[in-house]
């Protein structure tokens, strides 16, 4: 993985963290439902970004890999799987 891919996922991951922590706030002092549900719709929103993200990056890293060794055709089925699997 490079390493400013890295860099970009750990952050986003630790603003997703924050934001969960302030939806665990919220609820504490009983925020609006509308808030709170505002917030968890940026939440999912955020974790699908970060999912196909990483996605992106498995599938590079799964073709490169296998189409050296001539097996680009299971690569793109296991990407495809992976990829099958994110949230919309």
């Amino acid at each position: 993985m490079a390493q400013e891919l890295k860099v970009e996922l750990v952050k986003r991951l630790k603003r997703i963290e924050g934001q969960t922590r302030g939806v665990q706030k919220m609820v504490e002092e009983e925020r609006g439902c509308a808030e709170i549900l505002h917030q968890l719709t940026a939440i999912n929103e955020a974790v699908r970004s970060v999912s196909l993200m990483l996605a992106e990056e498995y599938a590079m890293e799964c073709l490169q890999t296998t189409s050296k060794r001539g097996k680009s055709r299971e690569a793109v089925t296991a990407m495809l799987d992976v990829i099958s699997r994110v949230p919309r």
